[in-house]
């Protein structure tokens, strides 16, 4: 067996604490639990993504595809219209 340390605020060691404590575990128990699944999944067990764009920086991202979009109509077929408004449906 090896020691190892961490560090970390306080108030989610605490928040961490209560959550494991329910579910029988310690500290110490989920991080081997973490470890043994980084080594079984070669990686890490959960995606890591970034947050979703939104405000000024979704209108960049459909201003920029709006942009490609109507500069190359090949890709996207002859006879198809771009209909801007389809981008902002979801909003």
């Amino acid at each position: 067996m090896t020691q190892i340390s961490i560090r970390m605020d306080e108030d989610l060691r605490e928040q961490t604490d209560k959550i494991l404590n329910e579910l029988g575990l310690n500290l110490s128990s989920a991080v081997n639990i973490f470890a043994r699944q980084i080594v079984r999944t070669r990686g890490i067990p959960f995606p890591l993504t970034l947050p979703d764009q939104t405000g000024a920086n979704k209108q960049e991202a459909v201003k920029s595809f709006i942009q490609y979009a109507e500069s190359h109509p090949a890709k996207f077929g002859q006879e198809y219209k771009f209909n801007r408004d389809e981008c902002y449906e979801d909003e």
